[in-house]
């Protein structure tokens, strides 16, 4: 079974991750969780919210994983397979979903198992009393908000790692160094900062929610701490925003420069088809059965170079004219 608890002074910290049926039905004979709240998860229906229950509020949030793509079965290979995927090159932003089910007398934390802050923190309190003591001694909502904060502050290399990927990408295009590789990252950084972008949205309201007193059981005392939380992800958010509108402006420069390259080679094969034209013309019209001016003349190959050589002169004194070269 996928799950994992520790205990302190009464209160069970509950680590579920990768569930399936079998815990589910566990929690909901042993905790007495909405059925609904539970297969919302399960069947991936469901959005960033906080609902307050009789015995217990729910609050689902999404946080970002910056990996290649995962493998349906990717809780199963667990926290490990998680950070070798992070170290790779190619990486795309996925999304977790964590459901927080928070009592008085528990915390019980859903997730893939694909986000290490939280394996750290259960393991954290599961090795010594310093640590329950710190993370638990406060009551369940402070225990919540302990990981909320880590998974929060786990935003932050993320998207300084965007950053530093932007800006190599502009280091590129500055240095003309644009490849298939650069167009690919321009591509990709722009994805994964949309799906940040809607990942953080619906968040910043649930946390406000939280700052602003709204929620009895998870307020209190806890006003401050979920300000500082709220604090940490409007700066991860203006950081997304200012990202968002460098690689655009980068993408629009490139296009641009792509472009007018684009131009460049149009116009230098407009030119050399110019050019050839009237040899071509000349060439067919003496290729054919019949008699042509200088045709039996000796000399006839420089006549004609001298009649394309003339054209061509023509041809690009036109252009240059009209100022297309």
């Amino acid at each position: 079974m996928n799950i994992q608890t520790v205990n302190f002074q009464g209160l069970f910290f509950l680590n579920v991750a990768g569930p399936t049926d079998f815990e589910m039905r566990f929690l909901r004979n042993n905790y007495d969780f909405s059925l609904l709240n539970l297969e919302d998860y399960l069947y991936k229906k469901q959005i960033p919210k906080i609902e307050n229950h009789a015995k217990y509020d729910l609050l689902v949030l999404r946080f970002p994983l910056l990996s290649e793509k995962m493998p349906e079965n990717s809780h199963q290979y667990g926290t490990r397979f998680s950070i070798i995927l992070t170290q790779s090159n190619k990486k795309r932003l996925t999304s977790c979903y964590v459901n927080f089910f928070i009592s008085k007398e528990s915390v019980v934390v859903i997730h893939d198992g694909l986000l290490p802050q939280i394996d750290h923190i259960f393991t954290l309190c599961q090795k010594n009393l310093h640590n329950r003591t710190e993370y638990m001694g406060k009551g369940s909502a402070f225990l919540a908000y302990k990981i909320i904060d880590a998974l929060v502050d786990g935003c932050f290399p993320i998207i300084n790692e965007i950053t530093a990927t932007i800006d190599q990408i502009d280091k590129d295009l500055a240095d003309d160094k644009q490849s298939q590789k650069t167009l690919e990252d321009i591509s990709t950084t722009r994805r994964n900062l949309v799906i940040f972008h809607t990942m953080i949205k619906p968040s910043i309201p649930l946390l406000r929610e939280l700052e602003e007193g709204k929620h009895k059981e998870l307020n209190g005392l806890m006003q401050p701490f979920w300000s500082n939380a709220l604090d940490h992800l409007e700066k991860i958010w203006d950081r997304v925003e200012d990202n968002q509108e460098l690689i655009e402006g980068i993408s629009l420069s490139n296009e641009s420069l792509l472009s007018s390259r684009n131009n460049e080679i149009v116009k230098f094969l407009t030119i050399i088809t110019s050019i050839a034209f009237p040899f071509v013309i000349i060439n067919n019209l003496y290729s054919m059965n019949i008699t042509l001016p200088f045709a039996k003349n000796p000399n006839i190959v420089w006549i004609l170079f001298g009649i394309v050589f003339i054209s061509a002169t023509i041809i690009m004194a036109y252009f240059k004219h009209r100022k297309w070269l």
